[in-house]
């Protein structure tokens, strides 16, 4: 083939390869967004770092009360010299490796779990550390005026909460909507229902919803962002938070101080903080 018919096929040759190096960092592109839109803000948030020690205590830890005992744990290792080992997720992936018999000191969640695993043959003991409860989060100013779950039903309201098959404060809230007359209306502008309580905030805080139903430890992580906004209803139970001690917790001494120092002054100050009120039943 002659020079001049070349040019044709080798400028063919460079757009194909130009455009597959596009597609290429395009998609790596679009993969890393998805990976920073899937961080958790706990993930985002997160300062701890376990310490170099022979004595250590391992936590299976549920994502909702990830920071506060993050908190507390850099602290409690910092007068004790003992490590602190995480093992983060949701209650509902945590439970499965607790009875399959793996290895754990502790496991702090919030109801039901506590009554799961101790039907289970599981528990050894357990404290009450303070209770959660679902609250309404909105943009700063409060722009819709919303002061109550009954004013999330207002027209053209967009609204984000947790779907009840995963989430017990989404179970909570529509439990409240079956019973309330408003429940309906409330119902009908639920544009956004995500399976973490992260999500349904992110999708506030990026203008897709005008509020978000989610646990009360999240006001404190977004207080600079996004105004509080409690039910304006009693809900029908309390969901305590606890902190269990598993039958296959084998640090014994060093549980036993993790406990004690996670009801400390200090650890009732990290909880407050963070939106975790005290609970009659403790």
């Amino acid at each position: 083939m002659r020079n001049g018919k070349m040019w044709p096929v080798v400028a063919a040759l460079v757009v194909v390869a130009g455009l597959a190096l596009y597609l290429s960092k395009q998609a790596e592109t679009d993969a890393n967004t998805h990976a920073v839109s899937q961080a958790t803000p706990y993930q985002a948030q997160s300062r701890f770092t376990t310490i170099q020690s022979d004595r250590q205590v391992m936590i299976h830890c549920g994502n909702s009360m990830r920071l506060a005992m993050e908190d507390i744990a850099g602290e409690f290792q910092r007068r004790y010299d003992i490590a602190v080992i995480f093992n983060f997720g949701g209650g509902s992936e945590l439970l499965p490796l607790i009875e399959m018999g793996g290895r754990g000191d502790l496991f702090l969640c919030h109801d039901p779990y506590e009554d799961l695993i101790r039907e289970k043959g599981l528990l050894v003991d357990s404290i009450v550390i303070g209770s959660l409860r679902p609250i309404i989060l909105v943009p700063k100013g409060n722009p819709k005026g919303i002061t109550g779950l009954a004013d999330l039903g207002k027209a053209g309201l967009r609204l984000a909460t947790v779907d009840p098959r995963y989430a017990t404060a989404g179970k909570m809230v529509h439990a409240v909507l079956d019973s309330e007359p408003w429940g309906a209306a409330v119902r009908e502008n639920i544009v956004i229902e995500t399976r973490g309580h992260s999500d349904a905030v992110l999708s506030v805080l990026t203008g897709h919803a005008d509020a978000a139903v989610v646990w009360s430890f999240l006001a404190a992580l977004y207080a600079d962002r996004l105004d509080r906004v409690d039910g304006g209803v009693e809900f029908p139970q309390e969901i305590r938070v606890t902190l269990c001690r598993l039958k296959s917790s084998t640090n014994t001494e060093e549980t036993a101080r993790l406990m004690e120092f996670a009801q400390s002054d200090y650890a009732k100050k990290v909880w407050m903080d963070y939106g975790y009120r005290p609970t009659e039943r403790d």
